[in-house]
């Protein structure tokens, strides 16, 4: 179990706020405060300062959560093994295009076992690597780009990115210029995806934006994107494995704009992580 004190850390570190910190809480102000104070003496480092009236954490705050988190992973794996079992239980997040794409044989191949049990949490990054901090999950495959001076994490594989649209479409299987992909919709996952983003970085590092294109939709779904690329014209940007999912789409490149990206398997504790993770991906 987690000291009080820590817990007040971990809490305004999300926070970001001591009022709303000790709301939350159900503290005053100054007893956030004061247990702020205390883990600053005992690890004699500053964690939070100001700058003006705008709260920030320090690196050796950075630090202090990313250990806190390893330390409540062990904690959630203890808890389990405490549980009188002959099962394997697992519960694993997975970003979209993994895992509705990608990951599926090892997951079946997983499960016909008698003996293993598996939750598959499959959302964005950005909640995939909150639920990952607060232990919800035992670790995630992740497309794309995240904070990696945050987390430990380990290659599972590269894959290219790239244009997706009908087969009827003029880009299909076709090397097209900027300019041109410019002039058609576009559609792109939600914010705070790792497809976006991965997007998002390689048309603004050209100077430009995805207001750049004729019209730009974004949608979350990828049977929903899929639709819409295969009958209405739109193109979209996915890893290859997408374009695979239906005979009705094809692929085309961007002149200069070729796209890699990674899935890495993230976690906070290396090592719980990195023995559920051969259990799966042996």
């Amino acid at each position: 179990m987690l000291d009080y004190r820590v817990l007040t850390f971990l809490t305004l570190y999300d926070e970001m706020n001591y009022r709303r910190t000790a709301e939350k809480l159900n503290m005053t102000q100054p007893g956030v405060t004061q247990h702020i104070h205390c883990l600053e003496n005992y690890y004699g480092v500053k964690l939070f300062k100001y700058d003006g009236h705008t709260l920030s954490r320090t690196n050796n705050a950075e630090r202090l959560k990313r250990y806190f988190d390893s330390i409540n992973a062990e904690e959630a794996d203890i808890r389990e093994k405490f549980i009188p079992t002959d099962t394997v239980h697992m519960t694993v997040g997975a970003t979209k295009t993994i895992g509705e794409f990608v990951i599926v044989p090892e997951i079946r191949s997983f499960l016909q076992d008698p003996k293993h049990n598996l939750d598959l949490i499959i959302d964005n990054t950005e909640n995939l690597l909150h639920m990952l901090e607060k232990a919800e999950i035992d670790f995630a495959v992740i497309e794309g780009v995240f904070d990696k001076s945050k987390y430990a994490y380990h290659l599972f594989k590269k894959e290219a990115f790239v244009g997706v649209c009908a087969k009827s479409h003029p880009f299909a299987n076709k090397t097209v210029t900027l300019e041109e992909i410019f002039a058609e919709n576009i559609v792109v996952r939600e914010p705070f995806s790792g497809t976006r983003t991965l997007l998002h970085n390689a048309v603004t590092d050209r100077g430009f934006s995805f207001d750049s294109f004729k019209r730009c939709i974004s949608v979350s779904n990828f049977s929903v994107i899929c639709d819409l690329v295969a009958n209405n014209g739109a193109i979209t940007f996915a890893y290859q494995p997408i374009s695979r999912c239906r005979d009705d789409l094809a692929v085309f490149s961007v002149a200069d704009m070729q796209i890699s990206g990674e899935f890495n398997f993230v976690y906070c504790n290396e090592r719980i992580a990195k023995e559920k993770i051969k259990l799966i991906f042996s």
